[in-house]
């Protein structure tokens, strides 16, 4: 058994250790728009445009506080890759 077992050594290296990681898309431009109201009351909506991720916000429902913090964490999801977007070139 043990002749077995050395015939077929088996390696802790991860065999994707030598592939080449994915490029990373560059980051989208992030924008809120305040909007007089939004379709079905929402009070906000995600608009994702090849290159920019648009939250919309309705007026009188969003803060000015929470339009900055969206707008800083979909900056920041979208810079580290965490939030995928799907624009039609694949980026």
């Amino acid at each position: 058994m043990a002749d077995a077992e050395e015939a077929n050594p088996q390696s802790d290296e991860d065999p994707r250790s030598s592939e080449t990681p994915p490029e990373a898309p560059p980051p989208a431009e992030v924008g809120i728009e305040l909007w007089d109201s939004l379709p079905g009351g929402r009070a906000v909506a995600v608009v994702e445009q090849e290159g920019r991720l648009i939250l919309l916000a309705s007026k009188g429902h969003v803060s000015q506080q929470a339009r900055d913090e969206f707008a800083d964490l979909l900056g920041k999801l979208t810079r580290e890759g965490t939030l995928a977007l799907n624009w039609p070139d694949g980026k």
